[in-house]
Order: C-alpha cells, then sequence, then structure tokens
C-alpha cells in the first residue's frame, strides 16, 4: 500500500510576511481568523521599545513609533523572514503612517525585500476611504494612544485629503487583554451617528469580530486596521477577495 502523507501547510498559493511588534499576539490572531483559504501568514518581529511607565499604565508615546519607522528595526524584521520564501510583505502597525513618509517607508523596504511589495495598514486605510468615496470619516484608535498621536493620524488623514469629522480614542479601558467585540460593538453603535466610513487604528486592537454586528446595528462600513491590510494585501498581488465573507463591506465592494 502506498504512503498516505498528511497536508503539512506548505502547499499554499500566498505566503505574507507580517511584520508584528513585539509582544503582540493582536494582528497574528486576528489575519488568522480572516485571512481566506490559501493564504500563509508568518510573521516576523520588530522592536517596540514601550517603556516601563506607560507599560505599567497601559499606554504607549509618540517616541517609539518614531523609532520603529526610522531605519533599522522593520529593516532587520523584513531581512530576518527569509524574503525569497515571502510574496508579499504587510507592516501591522497604523502609527508609523501618522509619523512618517509611507512611500518612502515602503521604497526603503522593498529593497530590503528583494523587490517584493510591501503594504502598510495606512496605505490600506486610505484606500478603504477612496473605495468607499466616504467624505465623513470617524478615526477610532485604541484607548492606549495618547491624545497626541490621534491628533498626528487626523492630520495625516486630512493631508491626504480625506474629510475627517471625528477623531479619537475608543472610550473603553486601555490594555488589549481588556478589549471585548461586545464592548466596542456598543461603544461605536451610540458614537457613529452623521458619520460615514469608521477607520479603526492599531493592529493591536481587537476589533474585527465586531464589524459585522456594528455595520448591521448602524449601517456604517467599518473597516479595521487589519481588515484594511489584509483586503490591500490581497489587492497587491492579485489575488481574489470574494473568500472572506463575515468581515465587512470591504469585502464585498471588489
Amino acid at each position: 500500500m502506498a504512503p498516505v502523507f498528511e497536508p503539512d501547510g506548505w502547499d499554499v498559493r500566498l505566503r505574507v510576511g507580517l511584520l508584528v511588534p513585539d509582544g503582540d499576539v493582536g494582528p497574528e490572531s486576528e489575519w488568522r481568523a480572516i485571512a481566506p483559504p490559501g493564504v500563509a501568514v508568518n510573521a516576523s518581529r520588530f522592536r517596540f521599545p514601550v517603556g516601563p511607565v506607560a507599560a505599567a499604565a497601559d499606554r504607549i508615546d509618540v517616541s517609539p513609533v518614531e523609532y520603529v519607522a526610522a531605519p533599522g528595526p522593520l529593516d532587520d524584521a523584513v531581512g530576518l523572514l527569509n524574503p525569497p520564501s515571502v510574496d508579499v510583505y504587510a507592516l501591522a502597525f497604523t502609527s508609523t503612517s501618522y509619523v512618517a513618509d509611507d512611500a518612502e517607508l515602503v521604497e526603503r523596504l522593498s529593497a530590503v525585500a528583494g523587490g517584493r511589495p510591501v503594504v502598510t495598514t495606512g496605505q490600506a486605510l486610505l484606500a478603504a476611504v477612496e473605495r468607499f468615496d466616504a467624505t465623513r470619516v470617524m478615526l477610532v484608535d485604541p484607548p492606549w494612544f495618547p491624545a497626541e498621536l490621534t491628533a498626528m493620524g487626523r492630520r495625516w488623514l486630512e493631508a491626504n485629503g480625506v474629510g475627517v469629522a471625528r477623531a479619537e480614542a475608543a472610550g473603553l479601558p486601555s490594555g488589549q487583554g481588556n478589549i471585548h467585540p461586545g464592548a466596542l460593538h456598543r461603544w461605536l453603535c451610540a458614537n457613529v451617528d452623521g458619520i460615514d466610513l469608521v477607520l479603526i487604528g492599531g493592529n493591536g486592537f481587537r476589533a474585527v469580530g465586531a464589524v459585522r454586528a456594528v455595520e448591521a446595528d448602524t449601517g456604517v462600513p467599518i473597516v479595521t486596521a487589519n481588515t484594511a491590510l489584509l483586503w490591500q494585501t490581497l489587492r497587491a498581488v492579485g489575488r481574489p477577495l470574494g473568500d472572506v465573507t463575515r468581515y465587512g463591506r470591504l469585502f464585498d465592494r471588489t
């Protein structure tokens, strides 16, 4: 009898290199939930130096974000993930787009990746705004983002031609472990009047589980950092979007 070999995970149609801050399991968790069959997600970590005082308060500062955007941490993470084995890289870190030039960042990282495409969360969020032709956008950042960083996010959106009606951190307890889809659903449903698109910043912000319910209850499209990043990554390499069916209207608009 011929031997029978079990599936071993090597037979994939697309291999994504997901660039993730050290200590953050959120992006991988959400990508594992929403990525369609045939898409393999392989993470590489980069250093995100949150100080002990900020960590104890479940907060981040602007300076560590600027550190990540500068040459070094992300370049190393790309190089460590064996570029010949990866088809496309996706940066699961929203706030680098708030503080740096995405075009320069992508050019630099793509060179490290041997010319392979690199997609940032910021690029993906801007593409989602264009896709929905939204004019009254609400930016919702994680509760651990300082007001200064959210203000930078607002200025970045406006500099890219986005009409920002509101920009604020979600009114929820800070800390990744304190976020639950039910609480986010209640907060969003109570705060989206007059809004035609919600952008949720922060790839470590537990959000994708609430998207479908909020859209059903409010009629407002909800785009999270990770749904946007996956959507734009698939588009960047010409992969179909129809296999993602439960994570928002973004994937319905092909």
